[in-house]
Formats: C-alpha cells, sequence, structure tokens
C-alpha cells in the first residue's frame, strides 16, 4: 500500500463566509491553515447547508472510488451517510516514499476549491456530546499518488448536499464529474 500524505490548504472563515455568503455562528475559527486528519475543515452540510461549520477531517481522511464505480458497492457504502462540502484553496497529495507532490485546485478557477464528501455525527457517551468527522471522496488515478479528490465547482454544491439526489443518481452524478 502506498504511503500518502494528504494536506488541505484551509482559508479563513471570514473569506468562506463572505464568498459564498454563508451563515457562521461563534469566533472566526483560526483553523490551521494546512489540515490533515484529525484538524478540523469547514464544511457545508446537507443538514445546515446556508451555514459554515467545522468538523475534523477523518482518520480515513478519504473515501476511494474506484474508476468503474460497482452500484452495488456504493449503494452500500453510502447508504447510511449524510453528504458535505469540505471547503479548501488546494489539496496537496504527497506519495512519501518519492516525494512525488500533486496538488489540486478549483475546477471554477476561482479561489476556493469544494470536495465531495460524506460526514457522521456519533454519540459518545462517556463524554455526553456528539462527535462529528467528515471524509472527502477521491477516486482512482493512474498517477502516483493512486488518487484525486472529487471537485465540484460551486454550482455544484447544493446539488451534491440535496437530500432530494437518490444514491443512483449520486453515482451517476460522481461518474459525470
Amino acid at each position: 500500500m502506498d504511503n500518502i500524505q494528504e494536506t488541505l490548504n484551509i482559508p479563513s472563515s471570514f473569506f468562506i463566509t463572505s464568498t459564498l455568503n454563508l451563515e457562521f455562528e461563534g469566533k472566526a475559527a483560526e483553523s490551521n491553515p494546512a489540515a490533515t486528519f484529525g484538524f478540523s475543515v469547514p464544511v457545508i452540510t446537507d443538514e445546515c447547508p446556508g451555514k459554515l461549520q467545522y468538523f475534523p477531517l477523518g482518520k480515513n481522511s478519504h473515501y476511494s472510488l474506484k474508476e468503474k464505480v460497482n452500484p452495488d458497492v456504493f449503494t452500500q457504502a453510502m447508504s447510511n451517510k449524510k453528504f458535505c462540502v469540505i471547503i479548501c484553496n488546494s489539496i496537496d497529495i504527497v506519495h512519501e516514499e518519492s516525494k512525488k507532490k500533486r496538488s489540486f485546485k478549483s475546477r471554477d478557477k476561482g479561489p476556493l476549491a469544494f470536495l465531495a464528501g460524506v460526514w457522521d455525527a456519533t454519540e459518545d457517551p462517556l463524554m455526553a456530546a456528539t462527535l462529528f468527522s467528515c471524509t472527502f471522496l477521491s477516486m482512482d488515478s493512474d498517477q502516483e499518488g493512486g488518487r484525486m479528490p472529487l471537485l465540484l465547482t460551486a454550482n455544484q454544491i447544493s446539488s451534491w448536499i440535496s437530500g432530494n439526489l437518490s444514491l443512483e443518481q449520486r453515482m451517476r452524478f460522481i461518474k459525470s464529474n
């Protein structure tokens, strides 16, 4: 298995909210500008589409989809997921053995990149709290590094997080990107 380091380059909350006209409650979060596993990243979720939130990037920071997505596998993997968009300036994927770095930026050629993702909330009875996490989707790639994030355009955000899409429609949406 390849050893890969993924780093999301995160813009400020103020920049995101003013650019996308989103609500944000609380202090302007000073997010780590180079977020990896465990760091909170800015998201827009299907449950709060007009609000900027921060969720930790899950341990399996990406959910990899094969080039030829198997409908049964996809349906099983996504059947209990909630959908989100992770916001960044870019994502860098470094193959640690060869030190080869690939950067992925906005599909719109703008300052913000939007990663298709899923999120989860679990109850922790010991902490008496709800724990949130998010994961971005990636596609297998022939290039070294083995995968590339599923990038969306700004116009695709509402479609991706919409609760109106069936899993079959989501699969077609992914294949069309």
